[in-house]
């Protein structure tokens, strides 16, 4: 592949914003649900790098304006053969350049960085306020966001009754365990659940009812689902008693959420449990 110049300035310059997009996702802090990878061509993902890039130079040529006048006002200049402002350089097609030191390079390059670290620390920082993550919370995990308020609490978890594909003579296998990770798809389905403490039943449909068939057998500390393997998961939110609630804390919903076959995978519905 040749050296595209253009290119190279195009990344040069969103630079910033790229840092703000970055803040932004590492800040995405929830121990429940992973991150979804980001979609191609986002429109959302494309303007906050524009307007990252944008915050992040305009912060860089206030510095330039500043310096510049201190430099008028008290008259202590500093003499260079080059121009330290690099947008002007960049602008002018390399006319105000001056002569172009070693020096000269590594400011225009420390000149690109600097707004890049500043702005994607900003963001980082802003991930953790109140409205920025209730926003992207909202985004990101749309029918799951009120799950994750109510479970939230240090006293609350979740409950996930989880119906396989796997099934024997008319019965089929059901975990039911503690919610520990939860991975969302592209349409906000469950595409991947992590359940620890799981207990392992069988579930058989009958005319009248459905019946859970327990056996003896040691609890199974972490088992991991992907959506190719359940048919339907019931989510329940639960609360200790004992436990000293959250002053967040917010009412636990009376019915449990379900997330049937038809909107978690393309597998044949199965009886919720």
């Amino acid at each position: 592949m040749s050296f595209s110049y253009t290119l190279f300035l195009a990344l040069l310059l969103l630079a910033p914003g790229l840092g703000v997009w970055a803040g932004l996702r590492a800040g995405e802090r929830s121990e429940l649900i992973s991150q979804a990878p980001e979609k191609p061509g986002s429109t959302f993902s494309l303007l906050v790098i524009v307007f990252g890039a944008l915050v992040g130079h305009i912060v860089m040529s206030s510095l330039f304006l500043l310096q510049a006048a201190l430099c008028h006002t008290l008259g202590c200049c500093l003499g260079l053969s080059f121009d330290p402002n690099v947008y002007r350089v960049i602008l002018s097609g390399g006319k105000s350049a001056g002569t172009p030191t070693d020096a000269a390079f590594l400011a225009w390059f420390v000149a690109l960085l600097l707004p890049a670290i500043f702005v994607g620390g900003l963001a980082y920082w802003a991930s953790g306020w109140n409205w920025v993550r209730e926003m992207r919370e909202t985004a990101t995990f749309g029918w799951l966001k009120r799950w994750v308020d109510v479970a939230r609490p240090a006293n609350s978890f979740i409950i996930a009754y989880v119906v396989t594909t796997l099934e024997h003579e008319g019965a089929t296998v059901a975990y039911e365990g503690i919610v520990e990770n939860i991975a969302l798809d592209d349409n906000r389905a469950i595409a991947m659940i992590v359940l620890s403490s799981c207990d392992r039943f069988v579930v058989k449909i009958k005319d009248d009812r459905v019946e859970r068939i327990d056996s003896p057998h040691q609890t199974i500390p972490l088992l991991q689902l992907s959506a190719a393997n359940f048919a339907n998961i019931a989510l329940e939110v639960f609360e200790v008693p004992d436990a000293e609630p959250s002053a967040n804390a917010e009412p636990v919903p009376d019915t449990p959420a379900f997330a049937d076959a038809e909107t978690v995978t393309d597998s044949p519905p199965a009886t919720e449990v």
